[in-house]
């Protein structure tokens, strides 16, 4: 038996800070959600999937 995986399309981020941001210029996360419905701009929205990245000490 043989699996098969489907791949998502690229969603880019410019949240650097998201746990799901990967190498600082797309999403990771396996769904995302994004509000803003009657926005006319993208800095009229914001996602909300954001997770907060575990800072590194």
């Amino acid at each position: 038996m043989s699996e098969s995986k489907k791949r998502g399309a690229v969603i880019g981020c410019d949240a650097e800070n998201c746990a799901y941001n990967c190498h600082g210029s797309s999403c990771s996360a396996g769904s995302i959600r994004v509000d803003g419905k009657s926005a006319h701009t993208t800095g009229e929205t914001s996602c909300s999937t954001f997770k907060p990245r575990e800072a590194k000490f």
